[in-house]
This record gives structure tokens, sequence and C-alpha cells, in this order.
């Protein structure tokens, strides 16, 4: 039977491995076993929860396991297992359904799925970083609840994905996530243009990142959505535009289609009429070229 007493073995120890192998075993389950083909990042974290290191996941027959692997080759890694029937595997990739686990299916293992829709980075934060966080959650009636209840365990918040639905709920996240990251790195480097190194720059905008996490949360939509675009402020837009154009025209495209996508939400929340709002797509269109 699977309990909360149920010993897990984690396959793959990147920051995703590590973060939920250290959250777990900080709530008092058991970890029986790391599988990394690292000896160094895997023995390191093995070490720490207590867990047998092993390289491999051929003949393993541990009766929970979570695959933290990429999610191309759960399929592969999954056919690995040789779990007892009864047994649980779960996945961590927000884009797959359950099919990729359908080698252990057959073997009469229960299967789901389980991804926090957090930012894991490693080196980053870890266990904190899923505190409050949400964990999409699929599965059958045995994994389902014992998925859900590990989540409760990690301080994250469980719901259910339409099945059919994941990858949608995925690029929302990765959009956030994944996305967000590189426009963030994009933008800390025009401060190289000011002469200041990246170090500065992130120094500086890191806090604004923050600041419209909890505006997300506290305002919600539309309210979290500012900028010029979003006030009808022409003249700024133009001048962003003329500073792009000469500097960085690599994100002249992306500047336009950001804004583009806040007028909508402005004009919802009555900053924008529908004047002001076309006055700002003729700015925006004005340089496209």
């Amino acid at each position: 039977m699977i309990d909360h007493t149920t010993p897990i073995t984690i396959v793959g120890a990147g920051a995703l491995g590590q973060a939920l192998a250290l959250g777990i075993h900080r709530s008092g389950r058991t970890i029986d076993r790391i599988v990394s083909r690292s000896e160094h990042r895997g023995g390191s974290l093995a070490e720490l929860v207590n867990a047998k290191l092993v390289s491999t996941c051929e003949g393993i027959n541990s009766s929970a396991v979570i695959l933290c692997v990429p999610d191309d080759v759960i399929n592969d890694v999954a056919s690995q297992l040789d779990c007892p029937p009864g047994s649980l595997v779960a996945h961590c990739a927000g884009s797959r359904g359950l099919d990729v686990l359908e080698s252990c299916r057959q073997d009469h293992t229960h299967v789901g799925s389980i991804h926090p829709v957090m930012v894991l980075a490693r080196g980053g934060r870890g266990p904190e970083a899923m505190q409050g966080a949400t964990a999409a959650i699929e599965g059958d009636e045995v994994s389902e609840p014992w998925l859900q209840q590990l989540a409760r365990d990690l301080g994250m918040r469980p719901v259910a994905i339409p099945p059919e639905r994941r990858a949608l709920y995925h690029l929302s996240a990765a959009l956030v996530g994944g996305l967000m990251t590189g426009l963030l790195a994009a933008s800390a480097d025009l401060w190289k243009l000011l002469d200041l190194d990246r170090a500065t720059a992130v120094d500086a905008l890191a806090p604004m990142v923050r600041e419209a996490g909890l505006n997300l949360q506290e305002l919600g939509v539309p309210g979290v959505v500012m900028g010029p675009a979003a006030r009808g402020d022409i003249g700024t837009i133009r001048k962003h535009l003329e500073e792009l154009e000469c500097h960085a025209p690599h994100l002249l495209p992306l500047y336009r289609e950001l804004a583009l996508l806040s007028i909508p939400y402005a004009t919802e929340r009555e900053q924008l009429d529908a004047a002001s709002a076309e006055d700002v797509h003729k700015a925006l269109d004005s340089s496209e070229g």
C-alpha cells in the first residue's frame, strides 16, 4: 500500500530533482535512492537526504518513483524500471500526459504527474521556492491523492489540469518562468549602453520583478498591467521606439507585441478609451518597417 511512509526514489539530480528531494526529506518522508549519472551532483544530493546513489534506473524496484528527467526521455527511463505491481511512478513534465508512462501502467503500476508551477534554477532557493507555489497534478485513483498530499507536504497547492490541455497549461507557465527570463536578461543587457554592468542592472531590476509579482497576486488581472501603452503615453512610446531603433533593433518586434498585449487589459479596466487605444496602436505601428 502506498502512503506517506513509502520510501521514494528520485530519478535525476538537476534543479527540480534537488528541490523535490530536499523538500521531501525535510517534510519527514524517506528518500531511499537518488538516481543520477553525475557522481558529484547526485552524490552530494544523496548525502544530504540520507539516500543511496545509483547511476541507472535498470532493475529499480521501488514502490514510489518520481522522474525528474528531461521530457523527451521520460518514456525511455520509465521503461527501464522494474517496479512491482501496485507501485507508483510519476513524472514532473508540465507539457506531457500520462501516456509517456504507458510501459509502467501495463505493468500494473499506478502512474501520475506532479509539476511545480515555479522557476527552479540550479543553485537557486530549491525547496523554499516551492513554498506557496501551485502544483499541477494528474493521476489515477491511487496516484492522484498521493501526489496531492505530497504537494501539500511540500507547501504547494495542488490543482488538477485537464489532460487534453496540458500543453496549454505549460505554455502559460513557460511564458512567465521561461520566456520572461530571456526578457529579463535582455533588459539587463541594455544597461551596458549606460556604461553600467549586468550586476548593477540586476540590482536595479530585480526589485521591480518582485513587485510585479506581488502586484499580480494582489491586484489580479487586469489591474497588474502597467506601462506607457497601458497609460496611453504616446510620447514615451515614441522615445522608446527611437532608442530601440538606434541601439537594440532586435528588440523592436518584441516591444511592439508586448505593448500591444497591454492595450485590451487597459481598456478593460477603463484606463484607456477607444480613441486613446487607437492612438497607441498607431504609435506602435508607425516605426514598423
